[in-house]
């Protein structure tokens, strides 16, 4: 199969009119080979250093789709069932009547938990001993904000949070010990926060005014009663972000703290790297990380309906999205990814021999901008 690398790049260079200012980074692999990996512009808005290769950007919610990754690893060792009770690994979960609810429906946003009493405050929701223990119990009592199952409602940063336990009592490790052992293996770099001595490496990101189409929330729910609660408590659960949440994402308090669904730092060539390296497992090659069955298992659509707090329809498997109307980030049925917010996404398309990662540093603020759909236009035209 032959790659119009250079088609591609035209298109990529002319996404970035809408944000002049910043840079971008796409990295594309076809079977598991990579056929582009560019980056354009600027990464540090005040300073005007060049956005390259090993330029790390926070990558918002994409962090999911590595969540899913891990969920895949614990699943093809048989650590983790995703169709049992979460309360069978962590018994404490199972208070405030979530004694029923399955470890795919955490995983996928339908367990109704999608925020926490109180907020996490990024001061208090670091990686330490002293935060993670309290953090465990505070989860593991929240009560849920719907009968799980009877609702899509998709938990932006609490979700990798409650990962994060699960598979630590699955498998005797946290989440940041699963990355590291994934990251090692297959050659990428990720990290959950930001740690101190990369921080000069780091892109910083603002919103693209040109391409501003804001999300709308709907006034109500019908069939949610307590819909304006659960948005005002999901809206404010990190309080830092609600007076400026690009002040936020670009400041030293989330660079420290753990969300693994919503504040990894990571770069396009390593995002599209490992989904490149799962595309490859299912497509037939050995690995120590994934077995064919158990990514079948989590990239499978688990759940498709219109989401209840966001009014748009949203296909999820274990942790990662299924393209669609909202998210058209592959154009194949077993494609799998996450997008992030400001119009970033990962993907790979089994059926294409496809994985890439596009990582712009504007952000649009809605869900799927133009410039992805430029994107996955562009990548699967040059396939040939």
């Amino acid at each position: 199969m032959t790659f119009d690398v250079e088609r591609v790049k035209e298109v990529a260079v002319a996404q970035l009119e809408f944000d002049p200012g910043g840079g971008a980074a796409l990295s594309v692999f076809v079977d598991g080979q990579p056929v582009l990996d560019e980056t354009w512009g600027v990464a540090d808005r005040e300073r005007g250093t060049a956005y390259v290769g090993s330029t790390l950007q926070i990558i918002q919610s994409m962090g999911k789709g590595v969540v899913g990754a891990v969920a895949a690893m614990l699943v093809s060792r048989g650590q983790l069932d995703v169709d049992a009770p979460v309360a069978s690994y962590w018994p404490e979960f199972a208070q405030s009547g979530k004694g029923e609810i399955m470890v795919a429906q955490l995983l996928s946003h339908q367990a109704g938990l999608a925020y926490l009493d109180g907020g996490m405050p990024l001061a208090t929701t670091t990686n330490s001993a002293n935060d993670r223990e309290e953090l465990g119990h505070r989860l593991a009592a929240q009560a849920p904000a719907w009968r799980a199952g009877a609702h899509l409602g998709y938990s932006p940063q609490v979700s990798g949070n409650y990962a994060d336990f699960v598979f630590e009592h699955a498998s005797g490790r946290s989440y940041s010990e699963l990355l590291t052992e994934l990251t090692a293996t297959v050659g990428l770099e990720m990290y959950v926060g930001l740690p101190e001595e990369q921080t000069s490496r780091a892109a910083t990101v603002a919103i693209t005014t040109d391409l501003e189409s804001p999300v709308i929330m709907p006034g109500e729910n019908p069939d949610l009663p307590n819909y304006s609660e659960i948005i005002q408590k999901l809206v404010h659960n990190i309080p830092e972000t609600v007076e400026d949440p690009i002040g936020a994402c670009n400041g030293a308090a989330i660079r420290r703290a753990h969300f693994p669904a919503a504040n990894m730092f990571s770069n396009a060539r390593s995002v599209a790297g490992l989904y490149a390296a799962m595309e490859r497992v299912l497509a037939g090659e050995d690995s120590s990380l994934w077995s064919r069955k158990g990514l079948q298992i989590a990239t499978t659509e688990r759940v498709r309906s219109v989401d209840s707090l966001l009014a748009v329809e949203s296909p999820f498997g274990v942790a990662f999205q299924k393209p669609g109307p909202t998210y058209p980030f592959a154009k194949g049925r077993n494609a799998f990814g996450h997008g992030g917010a400001g119009g970033s996404f990962s993907m790979a398309d089994p059926d294409m021999g496809l994985a890439l990662c596009w990582l712009p540093s504007g952000y649009c603020v809605d869900h799927f901008d133009r410039r992805g759909v430029a994107i996955v236009d562009a990548v699967y035209a040059a396939l040939d």
